[in-house]
């Protein structure tokens, strides 16, 4: 009983360790434009945009594939909100 309960314990951190390690090594960097625009919508995630949420719209406005006017919620934030903060750069 105390030997499975050893071996269990060990498999337990074994198998902790490697999933820590691979958080780190395989980490997938954002984008912090993304993070920006999403900082400025409600995060009330009410689809009114078109989109499921309010991060797949930020995403969506940090490429370049919606307007920044579809978001009723947050119109006077969007509107009062640093202009560089919507320039979305070419390359994108």
């Amino acid at each position: 009983m105390f030997t499975a309960l050893i071996i269990m314990a060990g498999l337990a951190i074994l198998i902790g360790a490697s999933l820590g390690f691979a958080a780190i090594k395989f980490k997938v960097e954002g984008d912090p434009l993304v993070d920006k625009i999403d900082g400025i919508l409600p995060q009330t995630q009410c689809g009114q945009c078109g989109f499921p949420g309010c991060k797949p719209y930020a995403t969506a406005m940090a490429n370049g594939e919606a307007d920044i006017n579809r978001c009723p919620r947050a119109a006077k934030r969007v509107s009062a909100s640093s202009p560089t903060c919507w320039a979305v750069s070419s390359s994108r």
